[in-house]
């Protein structure tokens, strides 16, 4: 067996780069092989361990050395420990890099448990969607510029952290309940669809229900848990205070959170708030500067406003497959403005 390519693998996971075959490949590789397994181990410490992965990671790696050249508690050593240390030592440069990257990813934002529980990455560019299966058989569809962070290694945990907008269809298992983080809620189900959308420049940060149940407990001092049935959702501000709540939208609670049902087009029965999922851009009476955040992330352009008034005008309109330059056309003969494109740069006035 080749060793280094374990530590390759174990690299990859530590970095968050590993694929869900890598990540099965080296589940299988370190259970064929205990001694190697609490190896392993010792070598994720160094990235658990290390409070400035960009400037300590090095030292650490010095220390865990030290550790790994004893055999593991319980264990036979079969083979001599000079055949570890080179082992260790073919991946430690590899190792060094995978640690630095997965520091810099734990510290990008809030709202994630604590270092190195959490994996596996997968993440959207502006302008791309994915769809991808979970390692329990949930399957989750990924936004434009959204990023998904689950644990793999641990099979009595199913938890993620998402950092954008996702359409879950979790697979149900009472023993094991589906745990969802964002920055301002968490969102705990059994088995059900449900769309959750938490992009960090947005103003708020919503959960829709379309079938089963949720409970929904918002972050702060005082968390308070929600209980969403079907065809409802729950809106929060993302920022500390909100100008004005959604339009056709009842406050609920003391003003923390509003409460609504999924707005449904009768005529196709396409849902608003998961419509992304089959490709469908839909704007519900919003403002110009609201939809050229999405616009921004659907089409993978910077939007530029010359005029601020510009900002403040009203759209609503559903686009399947449309182009930037189509959309805006469209939008064109609901309220009169000029726009130009350069590249990747969307230049508005009036």
């Amino acid at each position: 067996m080749d060793q280094s390519r374990i530590w390759l693998l174990l690299a990859r996971k530590i970095s968050g780069e590993a694929t869900l075959d890598e990540l099965r490949e080296l589940e299988i590789l370190l259970k064929n092989d205990p001694a190697l397994s609490y190896h392993a181990s010792l070598m994720k410490e160094i990235a658990l361990k290390t409070p400035d992965p960009l400037t300590d990671v090095e030292e650490a790696l010095k220390k865990q050395m030290a550790l790994i050249q004893a055999p593991g508690p319980g264990l036979q050593a079969k083979r001599s420990r000079r055949v570890y240390f080179r082992s260790m030592a073919v991946a430690a440069s590899v190792l060094i890099a995978a640690v630095a990257i997965w520091g810099i990813r734990t510290n990008l934002g809030q709202g994630r448990l604590k270092q190195g529980v959490l994996s596996s990455e997968v993440s959207t560019r502006h302008g791309s969607r994915s769809k991808i299966t979970l390692p329990d058989g949930s399957t989750v569809w990924l936004n434009v510029g959204s990023k998904l962070n689950y644990d793999y290694g641990k099979s009595e945990s199913r938890e993620v952290v998402l950092e954008g907008e996702a359409f879950f269809d979790v697979q149900k298992d009472e023993n094991r309940p589906f745990l969802i983080h964002t920055r301002k809620m968490d969102i705990t189900v059994l088995g059900t669809t449900f769309n959750v959308k938490a992009y960090r420049e947005d103003k708020t940060v919503e959960t829709s229900l379309i079938q089963g149940k949720v409970e929904v407990t918002i972050k702060g001092d005082r968390p308070e848990k929600i209980i969403l049935v079907p065809n409802q959702k729950i809106v929060l501000p993302n920022q500390e205070t909100i100008a004005s709540p959604p339009a056709n939208v009842a406050a609920a609670g003391k003003g923390q959170y509003v409460l609504s049902e999924v707005r449904i087009n009768p005529r196709d029965s396409l849902v608003a708030e998961t419509a992304w999922k089959e490709n469908y851009l839909i704007f519900n009476n919003e403002r110009f500067e609201d939809i050229a955040i999405k616009m921004e992330r659907w089409f993978d352009v910077n939007v530029v406003f010359q005029d601020s008034i510009v900002k403040n005008y009203r759209f609503t309109g559903t686009f399947a497959n449309e182009t930037v330059e189509q959309t805006l056309d469209a939008l064109q003969f609901s309220s009169m403005f000029h726009y130009h494109i350069d590249k990747k740069q969307v230049i508005i006035k009036r």
